[in-house]
């Protein structure tokens, strides 16, 4: 009977392409010599490379090592590099789901490794219900992803500060507002740059003869063009103008209905416009951004050729949000006389940085925010709002908010008195509910905050929660801090502490649903810290002070987990346990994975991964 080594080598590189990479290097190439070699082909590695993985960190610059001659690139040590890769951050995710010790650090070094992980993190986010520890591990790969995809965006809108006034790179800058709320889909910012190169090609398609235009019709054709597709603008704007949805470039992209904001629909405009050639910027008109266009060097927009070399640049104005047609420069200039504009109103006629884009879209975003916040008497209609492709929510709503603070300090000069304007606020958020960033923080906020800090003539004592130093010092010791244990051991604190970690209850008065995640049986001293207290709810959950002559009565308390907060205070007296799964809000589901491994719905508990502090429950 013939055996595999009878076959010509064509025959046996045929089949290598059916053998796992992994079985190729543990089994094959330890074959013999010849089985070595032809399976340590280039080639055959490459094809390992594309169907193996489908994200790569860029320093690997894979797009250009796929059009390379395969003899070029190393594959199969490639290969290696990224499996290990894998294995590193499958060894990291385990450690982190086993100890919240170090939890902080682990998923540094997940996030540092930035795509190269992605691959294995999306395995773990669709996990199957039948994980064991289903909840905590979507939870944290969940977490070390958006980790990551902050990480390009911050580092994105940092490429700018050398460079403030470059009008290019608009898709990338607006696009990484997405990468904030973008979670586990496809729409990255490599994703919204093919897309406008489709758009693109699908205009010259579409449109013949646009070699043959001059500037001016080239650009009227494709605001037309756009339009006709439902690719800027919105439905009803009267009524949809704040949803979130529009204020981000990507979803503009994305969505069957491609609603935009008129900043996005112009930032649409003008990606596409550079593609085709045209020299194109946002314009940063007071209340509605325009596209501007302008002509090329030496012709004026209708193409006759410029008498003056000396001459500025003829430029056109357009509306994508709202019109197919040309805004005349006196439209514009009328405008800014109403609004009250009339000194330094050039400057709204003028391309504008990408910068000064993304800080309106900031704006924007914030304003959506206070707009849904505002909307307290049409519940359907703040869903409507708050509503993305993917992600809960009201998780999304304050990402996409925490997106604009990022871009505010990245954003604007640390010269200027206010750059700390919103710095205080934006590290209580920090601390409180990206703690996971903390990586971003020290690469990025931190050389921004120094160099404020000693720009200052008078300096002040920046201490605690003003200072970006000490935020990072508290989190490191709180990751690094041993448990403390509670036990069970007496029947004094079976009998006083009456519920236990993972049970879900509503609050007595505020109706509140949350999940217990701590408890003391004495007091408030032993319980996990930090935790925090709501301020409306500060009577009720402090020490009863003795009346004269008597003891005060000792209260039992727990810190709970809610979709707002990691752990708050509660008292057992405005407790009242639930045994229906259908009243638990969908978010606490995905937030349970920070402190539970999965849910029990014949018991409606969750199964608690703090035995290290609370061995008993």
């Amino acid at each position: 009977m013939p055996c595999l080594g009878d076959f010509p080598d064509e025959i046996i590189r045929h089949v290598l392409w059916f053998v796992s990479p992994e079985d190729n290097l543990a089994v094959v190439q330890h074959l013999s010599r010849r089985f070595y070699h032809l399976g340590s082909e280039s080639l055959l590695w490459r094809q390992y490379c594309r169907t193996s993985f489908t994200y790569w960190h860029p320093d690997h610059d894979i797009e250009n090592k796929y059009l390379a001659i395969p003899s070029s690139v190393a594959w199969k040590d490639l290969w290696i590099a990224r499996k290990r890769s894998t294995t590193k951050v499958s060894r990291l995710l385990d450690g982190i789901l086993s100890t919240k010790v170090g939890q902080l650090s682990k998923l540094q070094q997940i996030c540092l490794l930035g795509y190269d992980a992605k691959d294995y993190l999306l395995e773990q986010c669709h996990i199957a219900d039948s994980a064991e520890d289903v909840l905590a591990r979507r939870y944290y790969a969940n977490s070390a992803l958006d980790s990551i995809h902050r990480g390009i965006a911050v580092d994105v809108w940092s490429k700018y500060q050398s460079n403030p006034l470059s009008t290019r790179g608009l898709d990338r800058a607006l696009g990484a507002f997405d990468m904030f709320v973008l979670h586990d889909q496809p729409q990255d910012l490599d994703y919204i740059s093919r897309s406008f190169d489709s758009l693109a090609t699908r205009f010259r398609q579409e449109c013949p003869g646009l070699e043959d235009m001059s500037t001016r019709q080239k650009a009227l054709a494709l605001v037309r063009w756009l339009r006709a597709n439902n690719l800027t603008g919105m439905h009803e704007p009267d009524t949809n103008y704040r949803n979130l949805r529009n204020c981000l470039i990507g979803h503009a992209l994305s969505e069957d209905e491609h609603p935009s904001l008129p900043l996005i629909s112009s930032a649409i405009f003008c990606c596409v416009a550079e593609r085709l050639g045209m020299t194109s910027a946002c314009c940063s008109f007071p209340t509605h951004a325009h596209a501007s266009v302008f002509a090329p060097p030496g012709l004026t927009l209708d193409g006759v050729e410029e008498n003056n070399p000396n001459a500025e640049l003829e430029s056109m104005f357009l509306d994508p949000f709202g019109s197919d047609e040309e805004v005349t420069l006196l439209d514009l200039r009328m405008k800014l006389v109403e609004f009250g504009w009339t000194q330094t109103a050039e400057a709204f006629l003028k391309a504008s940085p990408v910068l000064v884009i993304v800080q309106r879209a900031a704006q924007n975003i914030k304003g959506a925010h206070a707009e849904i916040h505002n909307t307290t008497d049409n519940e359907a209609r703040v869903e409507e709002m708050k509503r993305l492709r993917t992600g809960h929510p009201d998780l999304n709503l304050e990402a996409a908010y925490y997106s604009s603070m990022w871009a505010d300090l990245l954003t604007k000069r640390t010269s200027s008195l206010h750059w700390d304007a919103n710095l205080n606020s934006f590290l209580n958020r920090f601390a409180l509910s990206w703690s996971e960033d903390a990586w971003i923080v020290e690469k990025y906020l931190v050389p921004l905050y120094d160099a404020f800090v000693n720009a200052q003539q008078q300096q002040r004592q920046r201490d605690g929660w003003e200072s970006v130093h000490e935020i990072l010092a508290m989190l490191r010791n709180l990751d690094n801090r041993r448990p403390t244990v509670s036990r069970r051991y007496t029947e004094e604190i079976c009998t006083r502490v009456r519920y236990k970690i993972g049970q879900v209850f509503r609050h007595k008065r505020y109706g509140y649903i949350g999940i217990i995640n701590g408890w003391d049986a004495t007091g408030t001293s032993s319980l996990p810290t930090p935790h925090y207290l709501a301020g409306e709810e500060t009577d009720e959950e402090t020490l009863l002070p003795g009346e004269y002559g008597r003891s005060r009565r000792v209260k039992t308390f727990y810190t709970c987990l809610r979709p707002t907060v990691d752990r708050l205070r509660v008292s057992q007296d405005n407790m009242e346990i639930i045994t229906d799964p259908s009243l638990i809000p969908e978010t606490l589901f995905y937030l349970a994975g920070k402190f539970f491994k999965r849910f029990d719905r014949d018991t409606c508990t969750f199964v608690s991964n703090l035995k290290e502090y609370y061995p008993d429950d």
